[in-house]
Order: structure tokens, then C-alpha cells, then sequence
């Protein structure tokens, strides 16, 4: 008998972690001008994605925003109490005007609270927008936010990390991707979504 636990979002800035990805993938990450162009590329993409949350999920702009973000948006808890109050505080979700801020060691903690939150725990599977987030920075910072999921079985714990997208998303989105990563580093993305061996990540715990 085997038990599995839930998905959890994984941030981690370790560069030795992503460049073990990048390894993985076959995704050159050779520089940060090259990773930071990427992720500048994409803000057009990104502040879609925040449009979409404040115009039709309820989203807001949050109060006292940080210059240094590209966006702060706040939403209340999906939880409710027994009187059907929010169970909980405002949950908040920013993303950084330039990709080096995800590698800063002052911050960290900060990137932490945000994808190790109920956001990513429980909203993106209710909410696609913030799915398609999760999804869309997997392409740009392939092994920063990760997938894992555990399970226990009769001769050890086992982790299986997902480090991209699912490859009908990739080819769902293949025209906003090709408009970031050019047309020869798409096509090797999409391999690699397609790859269970480059996309996931099996470890034995114990």
C-alpha cells in the first residue's frame, strides 16, 4: 500500500539546482543578460496574466506596492470560517521587474512566502491564471519553482520533481513561447516537456 502526499510548490534559488536542470533539459542557461532577456521578454505575458486575475478573478492591486515589483496583487483566503469569513489573511502574490531579484539572498525568504503559499498550494487549481504563471516561469527559470510530489511505498519514500510544463501547455502556448525563446530554444523546450526522463526528477529518500 502506498500513500502519496499533495503536490507542493518547491522555490529555490540555488544556482548549482538550476544549472543541474538546465543540465537535464538540454535548456542553456549561459548567462544572466540571457536569462534576465528571457524574463523581460515575457513581462507582456506576465501582466496579462495579472489582468486577467484583477478583471475577472476579484484580484487587487496591493496597498504600499514595492517600486521594484512588476506587480503586487492581494486576494482573500479561499478558506472560510464557520460564519463565512476568509479563514485567514490576505494572500499575496508579486513577481520582480528584473529575473536577478529571484536569485538576491536578501530576498529569498520573500520568494519563499510567495510560491510556498496557499497560492500555489491550493488557488492554482482552481485558478488557471495563476497555473499558467507557475507554468510560464518553469520556461524561464527551469528548476527555481518545481513540482514534487511523495510517496511512500513498502521499500521507501519517493520523490518525483516536475521541473516543466506539461507538454500540452507548451504546445497549447507555442506562438507567445516562440516570441520569447525564439524558435530553435522552443523546439528544445518542447522536447524536453515531452521527455519524462528531462521534465521530472525521481529520487529515493530513504
Amino acid at each position: 500500500m502506498s500513500t502519496q502526499k499533495c503536490a507542493e510548490v518547491i522555490f529555490s534559488s540555488d544556482v548549482a539546482n538550476m544549472y543541474e536542470w538546465s543540465k537535464r533539459t538540454d535548456l542553456v542557461v549561459d548567462s544572466a543578460d540571457r536569462l534576465g532577456a528571457n524574463y523581460a521578454r515575457a513581462h507582456r505575458w506576465l501582466n496579462g496574466l495579472k489582468k486577467t486575475l484583477v478583471q475577472q478573478y476579484g484580484w487587487q492591486e496591493a496597498t504600499n506596492p514595492d517600486s521594484r515589483m512588476l506587480f503586487s496583487l492581494e486576494t482573500s483566503s479561499i478558506w472560510r470560517s464557520s460564519v463565512g469569513l476568509p479563514a485567514g489573511p490576505k494572500l499575496r502574490l508579486c513577481l520582480p521587474y528584473h529575473a536577478s531579484s529571484f536569485f538576491s539572498p536578501e530576498r529569498r525568504v520573500q520568494w519563499e512566502m510567495v510560491f510556498h503559499s496557499d497560492i500555489f498550494e491550493s488557488v492554482r487549481k482552481i485558478c488557471p491564471p495563476v497555473n499558467d504563471l507557475l507554468n510560464l516561469l518553469q520556461c524561464l527559470l527551469t528548476g527555481v519553482v518545481t513540482v514534487a510530489y511523495e510517496e511512500r511505498l513498502p521499500d521507501g519514500v519517493y520523490r518525483t520533481t516536475r521541473g516543466l510544463p506539461p507538454i500540452t501547455w507548451i504546445t497549447q502556448y507555442e506562438a507567445d513561447l516562440v516570441g520569447i525563446f525564439g524558435v530553435q530554444d522552443y523546439k528544445t523546450l518542447r522536447t524536453a516537456c515531452a521527455d519524462t526522463k528531462k521534465a521530472f526528477k525521481l529520487e529515493v529518500l530513504n
